[in-house]
């Protein structure tokens, strides 16, 4: 039984994302800019109401986009750059025991991943750790013995052994 994550698939997800998302980031942005300076060059001689209507719709932008950086555009990117570094990046393979299978959601290296407690065999020395899947249903059990490759600690490639 394998298990691989395919992260060439995932990486053009990512890209499609994140251009998706900053297209129409800079859309509505050009939308309010465009409306703000027409609201202000089309007001008649009293513009103080048009000048009150473009500030209210220009906070209200800028809270959109502190929230859009914070949150949208900072998971897309770390994803992005999570996928992309893989090829050039240190990807460590080892034989370990499954100890647990952890429920939790985590955030970790930009990714919602499920911790997945195991025991790897350095030679005489086993060292328990916490490696992270991005599925939560792994077809693996307790005690699944598996050769692993993993990338920042996320599980990329696992084999069962018979």
């Amino acid at each position: 039984m394998t298990y691989s994550v395919d992260v060439n698939g995932e990486y053009q997800k990512s890209k499609s994302k994140l251009f998706r998302w900053s297209l129409l980031f800079s859309l509505i942005l050009t939308a309010i800019l465009t409306a703000d300076v027409l609201l202000i060059i089309l007001a008649k001689e009293d513009y103080r109401i048009n000048l009150i209507i473009a500030i209210v719709i220009t906070s209200l932008f800028s809270w959109f986009a502190i929230y859009f950086f914070f949150n949208i555009y900072g998971d897309l990117n770390s994803q992005y750059r999570y996928f992309k570094g893989y090829e050039s990046g240190i990807q460590s393979s080892e034989e370990v025991e499954i100890l647990a299978k952890i429920g939790e959601i985590c955030y970790v290296n930009g990714l919602y991943v499920y911790p997945l407690h195991v025991r790897s065999f350095d030679g005489l020395v086993a060292r328990d750790r916490v490696i992270y899947t991005i599925d939560k249903d792994l077809n693996f059990v307790e005690g699944d013995k598996l050769t692993i490759t993993t990338y920042q600690r996320i599980l990329i490639k696992a084999e069962k052994h018979s």
